[in-house]
């Protein structure tokens, strides 16, 4: 069935973009449509016609961040610098979202601990980090086979240690406002395995 009323007189990358903002200053949970309403410049009526439930309107926000944050993180990891230095500047730019004074961190991080569960958000959560575990995995068995790395373990797993200390430090950093608790574990992480 075609619905059929006015044509829409907003932008809607724009509007999805403060959502997005809106989501990952406040999360899922503490983001009201008030909040969503102030963000867009929108009615909830509107946001909802245009987006569906909050649910909806989430995981397309969450979608954008892995399109464009995501997708950046991995174009660094493909870089032609050295190893080491692409994965410096990878922890860095996490560095840098656990310290932005915000408490914004990660929202790829934030949503996996607040709706990893919920079925409706599975798939993007799962794509934000296959894409992330994919191109850490490919950078450490370049600098395998370039001889910038001698570690026996396997790269998918290395790839992962990343992930997961990178999480588990953003989390602490953001939690306890201490973005020294994310370069700790970062300069421990480097000397381990590089």
């Amino acid at each position: 069935m075609t619905r059929i009323g006015r044509p829409r007189s907003f932008d809607e990358k724009t509007a999805l973009t403060a959502a997005l903002n809106a989501f990952w200053a406040g999360g899922y949970s503490g983001t009201t449509y008030l909040d969503l309403e102030k963000a867009t410049g929108l009615r909830r009526q509107s946001l909802t016609y245009a987006f569906g439930e909050k649910q909806d309107l989430f995981r397309r926000a969450l979608s954008l961040y892995i399109d464009q944050r995501v997708a950046k993180a991995t174009d660094l990891l493909a870089s032609d610098a050295p190893f080491k230095d692409n994965l410096r500047a990878l922890l860095k730019a996490w560095e840098e979202d656990a310290s932005s004074g915000n408490g914004r961190g990660c929202l790829l991080v934030r949503a996996t601990a607040e709706v990893g569960a919920d079925a409706h958000m599975t798939s993007e959560l799962q794509r934000g980090d296959t894409m992330l575990l994919h191109a850490l995995t490919q950078a450490f068995r370049r600098a395998k086979s370039n001889g910038e790395l001698t570690s026996e373990t396997p790269p998918d797993a290395l790839a992962r240690l990343v992930i997961s200390v990178g999480n588990g430090a953003m989390i602490q950093a953001v939690a306890r406002k201490n973005p020294k608790i994310s370069q700790t574990a970062h300069e421990a992480l480097l000397s381990l395995i590089t």
